[in-house]
């Protein structure tokens, strides 16, 4: 049934100030006599309702149309019945009858009232745009519509019209409305000389940067015009495709996976109609030819987070074991006992938890498996198959959605892999592309001898840092003797006790002695081996019918016996000890080396290499031929030696730190070498690393391997020392820029006042 409401599709007055309009039944009348009287039936009708229009057209003095009363709805009514067709059910049918300009509304019919009544309201639109001026923008583009349309024959789309969105009461679920205006009835009056417009007037008004609405307003000011007649105002419920494209929207403008899949989801349930319906989204993929499900942990799957909480790893591997080859979908019904393809324990599993309909579809890429949909419940649900096959429009998008995260997942790999494992940093990598990219197309155009090209960059400076464990061979030497010495010393305590129970034994104490006394300060790996096998040889037959007659003692002789059999780790106790604190040493000094890296790249790409020898070293190679795109100046430099300078003495004072904390702590060394010419790195295929070239370039490999080695002049005394960092340099202004670098430093407490040069 049509009401008389009292309400306007806006509160902003600036909106009825923009163009003269006023609600005229004249228009109608016009297309009325235009229509087709070609059948008895539709003539009739449509001179019942001219002749009721007339006496609406005229009667005032003003010759203004007179408008129906409060109390008079039957002109409505008419239009109404002849807009609509016969059978259709009013309480489904959402129409309006509102001024040319759609602001207030005169008639509608209950269920559009019911809407407006109930909360709708305009939807917020995207990218935070005032909805004020969104909203103002949106009329003058239906007002501009009207104008072309009418007065210039063409049709002129600025933007698309916002939607309405409305909670309903009943699911708690928001559902989409789009607003379809009639403007059949809607004539457009120029109220002043029509101005001479064309489209290529319209597209070459203004530059293109500037608002299409701002240039018709210029060329088109809308007081020269005036609406007359009424709009017909219908409701259309897009609920199911605005959800669709919000789902499409979501997997093309975000990145961020957590955030996609949370808004998919909500998609989902508004997809679905049923808040009482859930939804799980997770991608599958596989990994060295294996199923990997938990690509992100914090994108859930309901029924693998169910057989993680009851700790069921058989129940995971048997819903996912030979997925990819059968993929089937899962299906389960409390209701009537309904289930198919379960295993025993996976029905179980949801019936303790209460559920009481749940699937498990495969979503498919390529006829491949890359992830799955759960739709679930905890109550029963009617027509639960109407619910799939509304879902089954969206399978599609969310296999899409879930083969990117696979991507994204092999992608990470491949990453950590290329940065971890291979020499293609992302500084470089951009040549190593077009070196391939230049390759294919010689294939592709059948060149004969298609080669890959090399890869070369030319003017790089060059920065080498080493940071070294002092005298550590000495100090392995020394764990290794000390070692020696405790397999002696067990050596000579089993040869009394083997003298004592009557076995000879004497020769080979005595050569045991003899060992030690040679060997007191100095001992080879080569003279390991020499007692190792002197022991085997002769003191092992011996231990071994000892053990055998003293059961107490076989554990005992076991453990030895294994120790000069294999050399095993009881037998490398300091050695062991000492290769834990380099390692551990070492494994601080990387963690602080890779921040000096990240904060290098951060100031500008180049290409970093660490290795690890004793200690850590590593070259740094920055220049213009590594960043064509991104300008590398002399301040970007004298900025990367500034921040390798400030990590190296952290480094050192990290060193010094530790070393206080125990004697027989590790102390490190510290240089730095800074050539001051540019050299050029290739790339060997042959070796897959980087490596200078010429005469000039190698003059660096040489003197960085070397410099370590070297003494200060005058004396014996190593240029590397702990508590200190070498800076070797090749000209002054080098020289210069570190003195007062260092200065800096020195006044942040990071580095002595004592500068040796």
């Amino acid at each position: 049934m049509m009401q008389t409401p009292a309400f306007t599709f806006h509160t902003n007055p600036t909106i009825d100030r923009l163009i003269l309009s006023d609600l005229s039944f004249r228009p109608l009348e016009n297309y009325l006599k235009k229509l087709n009287r070609s059948s008895p039936i539709r003539m009739r009708m449509i001179d019942e309702l001219i002749e009721t229009l007339q006496q609406y057209l005229t009667g005032n003095k003003d010759n203004s149309p007179l408008l129906p009363g409060p109390d008079d709805q039957s002109l409505f009514d008419l239009i109404y019945l002849a807009l609509s067709p016969l059978f259709a059910d009013e309480r489904n049918c959402f129409l309006a009858i509102a001024s040319p300009l759609p602001g207030k509304v005169h008639y509608c019919t209950a269920a559009f009232e019911d809407l407006f009544k109930n909360g709708m309201a305009k939807a917020k639109s995207v990218g935070g745009t005032d909805q004020d001026v969104n909203l103002l923008n949106e009329y003058k583009n239906y007002i501009y519509r009207l104008i072309l349309s009418q007065c210039y024959h063409f049709s002129f789309q600025i933007l698309e019209p916002g939607h309405y969105t409305y909670t309903n009461p009943e699911t708690g679920l928001e559902e989409y409305y789009k607003v379809n205006i009639d403007t059949r009835f809607i004539e457009v009056v120029v109220t002043g000389e029509l101005p001479d417009v064309t489209m290529d007037s319209i597209i070459n008004a203004g530059p293109a940067r500037i608002d299409p609405l701002t240039i018709l307003e210029k060329i088109l000011p809308l007081h020269f015009f005036k609406l007359s007649g009424f709009a017909v105002i219908t409701l259309e419920n897009i609920t199911d495709t605005f959800a669709i494209d919000q789902i499409r929207n979501e997997i093309v403008n975000h990145e961020n996976e957590d955030h996609i899949y949370q808004q998919v989801i909500k998609s989902l349930s508004i997809l679905s109609g049923n808040n009482a319906v859930h939804f799980s989204l997770k991608p599958l993929t596989r990994l060295n030819n294996e199923t990997i499900v938990d690509i992100n942990p914090k994108i859930h799957s309901f029924m693998m987070d169910l057989a993680e909480q009851f700790e069921d790893e058989i129940m995971l591997q048997s819903l996912f074991s030979g997925y990819q080859e059968n993929p089937v979908t899962y299906y389960f019904s409390s209701a009537n006992n309904a289930g198919n393809n379960f295993e025993i324990p996976i029905q179980d599993l949801l019936e303790s938890k209460k559920v009481k309909v749940y699937a498990c579809l495969p979503l498919l890429f390529k006829q491949k498996v890359v992830g799955i949909l759960e739709i679930y419940a905890f109550k029963e649900i009617l027509f639960f198959e109407n619910i799939l096959a509304k879902i089954a429009v969206a399978l599609p998008l969310l296999s899409q959605l879930t083969k990117n995260s696979a991507d994204h997942f092999s992608d990470k790999i491949n990453d950590v892999v290329r940065r971890h494992f291979t020499v293609l940093q992302p500084a470089v990598l951009w040549k190593f592309h077009l070196a391939a990219w230049n390759y294919l197309q010689k294939e592709q155009n059948m060149e004969a001898g298609a080669a890959i090209e090399s890869i070369t960059f030319d003017g790089v400076y060059a920065i080498y840092g080493a940071i070294d464990i002092k005298d550590s061979t000495l100090k392995r030497n020394d764990a290794l003797l000390k070692d020696i010495h405790n397999m002696l010393d067990e050596s000579i305590r089993i040869s009394d006790k083997l003298i004592i129970a009557g076995y000879p034994a004497e020769k080979i104490k005595t050569s045991c002695v003899k060992f030690k006394s040679r060997y007191q300060h100095a001992v080879t790996l080569k003279d390991e081996i020499a007692i190792l096998t002197f022991l085997r040889l002769y003191l092992k037959p011996l231990l071994m019918p000892l053990a055998e007659e003293e059961p107490d003692y076989l554990a005992y002789a076991n453990a030895y016996l294994e120790q000069v059999g294999n050399g095993n780790s009881a037998s490398h106790v300091n050695r062991n000890i000492l290769e834990q604190k380099i390692g551990q040493l070492n494994e601080d000094i990387t963690g602080l080396m890779a921040r000096m890296i990240e904060d290098l790249q951060q100031l500008h790409p180049g290409y970093i290499k660490t290795f690890r020898t004793d200690g850590i070293e590593s070259d740094i190679y920055i220049g213009q031929s590594i960043t064509p795109g991104s300008k590398l100046d002399g301040g970007k430099i004298r900025a990367y030696r500034a921040l390798q300078l400030r990590y190296m003495a952290l480094i050192a004072k990290y060193s010094a730190q530790t070393s206080l904390l125990s004697t027989s702590a590790l102390t490190t060394t510290q240089l730095i070498f800074a050539p001051g010419t540019p050299i050029t790195i290739t790339f060997r295929n042959d070796e897959k690393r980087f490596d200078v070239e010429g005469a000039d370039n190698i003059n660096y490999e040489i003197t960085k391997k070397r410099i370590d080695k070297i003494c200060i002049k005058g004396n014996t005394e190593r240029l590397n020392q702990p508590g200190k960092i070498a800076i070797v340099y090749q000209d002054d202004d080098i020289k210069k820029e570190y003195l007062h670098l260092i200065s800096v430093l020195q006044k942040e407490g990071i580095l002595r006042e004592n500068v040796e040069i």
